[in-house]
């Protein structure tokens, strides 16, 4: 698993948590208090431990990540600044289906994973993009705070890992086939999003391309379902 990846979803959850008043640092420390709790959890079953029921490819996923801990790392900075904005951007632009989106969730320990990788393999059931990649992010963030509010702090860690091996096993490939993540900062840096929402035709183009927003729309749907 790459740590640059992982750093990247770090930092995005850790942004979107801040915008609610809760503090990463503060949960990362809570979850070091749980070493019973956390033997106990290790012999559970693997999809409660969010053990992901999708495969890698083979060794293209693993050149693919390590071209992308080169690139990633070299554009560190950036990167996690573009994608902070196009996360923002891309809420306040459908801000109504993402708070229909919070409002629905039903998660607990057990059934989190599910919800999880029901909603991401809808996103990207007919491919990747960038405004799908964002989409992602969002998700993800958007899941962590909802764990917080509803006191699954427990959670956090593990959706932070679930969206790292997303990331690392499915999204690198084309994310190295499409300019790497120094692309996206062109597309997306200096508040790119912010500009080209000014028109909002060219905005649907750009950001959301493909079926990115029935995509977003289905999450309050996929994550109610008993």
């Amino acid at each position: 698993m790459s740590s640059s990846n992982r750093e990247l979803v770090i930092d995005f959850v850790s942004y979107k948590l801040s915008q609610k008043g809760y503090s990463w640092s503060q949960l990362e420390e809570e979850d070091g208090n749980r070493t019973d709790f956390a033997a106990e959890e290790a012999e559970m079953d693997g999809v409660l431990n969010g053990s992901p029921s999708w495969h890698p490819p083979a060794s293209h996923v693993v050149n693919g990540a390590a071209v992308h801990r080169s690139s990633l790392e070299v554009h560190a900075a950036d990167v996690r600044q573009a994608l902070r904005e196009a996360g923002d951007e891309f809420e306040l632009r459908y801000r109504r289906a993402f708070s229909d989106l919070t409002s629905q969730l039903h998660i607990t320990l057990s059934t989190a994973y599910q919800s999880f990788e029901q909603v991401v393999n809808e996103l990207f059931r007919d491919g990747v993009n960038w405004g799908r990649i964002v989409a992602f992010f969002s998700f993800g963030g958007a899941l962590c705070v909802e764990s917080v509010d509803k006191e699954m702090r427990v959670l956090v860690g593990r959706i932070v890992s679930w969206m790292t091996t997303y990331l690392t096993d499915h999204l690198d490939p084309w994310i190295q086939e499409n300019g790497g993540w120094e692309r996206f900062v062109d597309l997306y840096g200096n508040d790119a999003a912010a500009e080209v929402r000014k028109g909002q035709e060219t905005f649907n183009k750009w950001l959301l391309t493909g079926a990115t927003v029935a995509g977003v729309l289905l999450l309050g749907s996929l994550l109610s379902r008993k």
